[in-house]
């Protein structure tokens, strides 16, 4: 670490703390996805619920209950995000709250987010070093 100067030094924790974050978020949202059928939460019927999960950078997605959200896919929105920004989850479909009360597809994975971040930080360590 002699050669590194600190402002070197500093990029690169910036840029592992941004991988870490941004890794743990798409892994919360392949989580609340996952079908029961696979080990999930997610009950799955149609699809219609899974199909209409989106994502924004600092604000709550928006639908009409009828149609899905229209912002892209999940990993599109969190690259776009900065350190600072607030990823915020959701599901157009107007049942989307009545299916999350009964089978807690949310709130199961969010419980789980301290051990997704630490994964997240090994799956980081593991690819850039540490």
């Amino acid at each position: 670490m002699a050669n590194v100067t600190i402002a070197e030094w500093v990029a690169k924790s910036e840029a592992r703390l941004d991988a870490v974050w941004k890794t743990a978020a798409q892994d919360i949202a392949r989580e609340m996805q996952t079908p029961s059928a696979k080990g999930g939460k997610m009950r799955v019927d149609t699809s219609y619920l899974r199909n209409s999960f989106s994502a924004d950078i600092n604000k709550t997605p928006s639908g009409n209950g009828e149609t899905p959200y229209t912002s892209g896919p999940i990993s599109i929105v969190v690259n776009r995000a900065k350190i600072g920004d607030t990823v915020v989850f959701g599901w157009s479909a107007n049942y989307a709250i009545y299916v999350e009360a009964r089978f807690s597809f949310l709130r199961s994975a969010a419980q789980n987010w301290q051990q997704i971040v630490n994964k997240a930080a090994q799956k980081v360590k593991t690819r850039v070093g540490g």
